[in-house]
């Protein structure tokens, strides 16, 4: 049997900032690096500060509860892992991330309120995209099956794209 060239996996987390600790740590080998964000998402520097990028990504979740006066709940940071069983190009992983982050719910296509996110290259064959699930309006994001429709969307694209499994 063979496998897909992508394979995405979805998983909530509470800590933003531990998160893109252990991703920029994965591959000692790659320099890691942000390949796109929200927009207007933070200043492109040549180095990721991890925490300042943290406090970004998080910000609507400060602004929410005095706009609802709750608390936000746990598990608000988003990740999706994306894995490439081929080599693709920054383009390629460009495009790729649009297409999860509108199938997901994460920013869909004209959404100005949507959430914010990052999109990080930390390893040759993999994309990690991280959002936080509050939307920048305070609402929370519509994320109804969103491992289902990422892995769609990852479909999509390697079969438009003539991307061929792997044995």
């Amino acid at each position: 049997m063979s496998s897909s060239p992508l394979s995405c996996t979805v998983r909530r987390t509470e800590s933003t900032t531990d998160l893109l600790t252990v991703l920029n740590d994965d591959d000692p080998d790659f320099e890691s690096y942000l390949l796109a964000s929200w927009s207007p998402g933070p200043p492109a520097e040549e180095d990721i500060v991890l925490p300042a990028l943290a406090a970004l990504l998080i910000e609507p979740l400060t602004l929410r509860k005095p706009r609802t006066g709750h608390t936000p709940s746990r598990r608000l940071t988003w990740h999706c892992s994306i894995r490439s069983s081929g080599a693709l190009s920054d383009d390629q992983w460009f495009e790729l991330t649009w297409k999860v982050l509108d199938a997901t719910g994460i920013e869909p296509d004209g959404d100005p309120d949507a959430c914010r996110w990052v999109a990080l290259r930390n390893t040759a064959d993999r994309l990690d995209l991280v959002a936080t699930v509050i939307r920048q309006d305070g609402r929370w994001a519509r994320l109804h099956n969103d491992q289902r429709w990422a892995r769609f969307a990852c479909e999509d694209f390697a079969r438009d794209r003539g991307l061929t499994p792997q044995h």
